[in-house]
């Protein structure tokens, strides 16, 4: 079985490819830019990022010619965007069954924009022979764009991180950008920190709304309680996952967010928004805080028995999320695809 994966230079494409590689001993990636990740053992970058209608015809005559040459069994996509929507295009031509994995604002979010990506979305779906997703808002999301495709719920899976003797610590690692609502975050530590001075916020990350972030944080005259630490490799992440006591998430749309998983692995006590997603894994005021109107989700969770929740999240984490096990329902998914289940 030859299996072409198509995704970006992405951490979650990257974890799954080097778990994937203790089972399937050759990978091959199709992305727009090099990726050089642990168990791919070929990389073709081809780039559809131009409006020269030249350059597109001949990026996807290269691509067809090249899944033509290496004529792969299945191809599996991360992520519903510009480059799912073409390589199942050339999938559909070429008869080669196609396995999608959604990653949740591609679909939550994008087809909501203009009748193009809407377009873009519904049809990349419809190419796809099995499509799945790790949360059921994304599979109704979807079912609405294409109700008679076949969906499985299927986690990326995790490796559990080993937890450390806790501190103070408030722990937010997302994007800097609108969807992730870092400026509330801040607020709500404002006013959490008047209460709980010892406490910390750590914020990772970079994105377009940094420098707003770091202004803001100075005009509450926070710049002793909030550190600012950047773009977190993996182990970085583990590091401050291990010593937070709160992990806080918050964004307006998700799936299930990997780095939530994390977190409750490494005995975090959680914070998230109020979504479908994240209700599947927290339990409102017992392994975490589901965000409410008006009410300070920091002090909220101040109430948490913190060392019930962190049993409670590690014991859900290694039943639900492991790694091994995600990764073994994928190579399952791929050998029912191989023969027509």
């Amino acid at each position: 079985m030859k299996i072409v994966q198509v995704g970006s230079n992405s951490i979650h494409v990257s974890s799954f490819l080097k778990a994937l590689s203790f089972e399937e001993k050759t990978s091959v990636l199709v992305s727009e830019e090099p990726c050089d990740f642990e168990g791919v053992t070929e990389n073709k970058v081809i780039s559809f990022r131009s409006f020269n209608p030249f350059r597109l015809i001949k990026a996807y005559l290269s691509l067809k010619n090249y899944l033509i040459a290496i004529h792969p069994t299945i191809i599996h996509i991360h992520q519903v965007n510009r480059l799912a929507f073409v390589v199942t295009r050339i999938a559909s031509k070429l008869a080669i069954p196609v396995l999608t994995t959604a990653w949740g604002s591609d679909v939550l979010l994008i087809p909501k924009k203009n009748k193009f990506f809407h377009y873009l979305v519904k049809t990349t779906l419809n190419r796809s022979t099995i499509v799945t997703a790790d949360s059921l808002e994304m599979i109704d999301a979807m079912k609405q764009l294409a109700p008679t495709k076949h969906y499985e719920l299927l986690q990326y899976g995790i490796d559990p991180i080993q937890t450390k003797e806790k501190q103070a610590f408030i722990f937010s690692n997302r994007l800097h950008n609108e969807l992730y609502r870092i400026p509330q975050i801040i607020a709500y530590f404002h006013a959490f920190q008047k209460e709980y001075p010892t406490w910390k916020l750590i914020i990772g990350g970079t994105g377009r709304l940094t420098a707003s972030l770091e202004k803001q944080v100075e005009d509450l005259n926070l710049t002793d309680s909030v550190e600012f630490v950047g773009w977190l490799g993996k182990e970085e992440n583990a590091h401050y996952y291990a010593i937070s006591s709160i992990y806080i998430t918050i964004p307006e749309s998700d799936g299930t967010s990997v780095s939530l998983l994390e977190a409750m692995s490494a005995g975090c006590v959680p914070i998230v928004s109020d979504l479908p997603s994240n209700k599947a894994w927290i339990n409102d005021k017992v392994n975490g805080v589901i965000e409410k109107t008006s009410i300070n989700p920091f002090i909220e969770a101040m109430k948490l028995n913190f060392d019930e929740a962190l049993l409670n999240n590690q014991k859900l984490v290694r039943e639900r999320a492991s790694r091994i096990a995600c990764v073994q329902q994928f190579i399952q998914l791929y050998q029912r695809i191989q023969h027509g289940k």
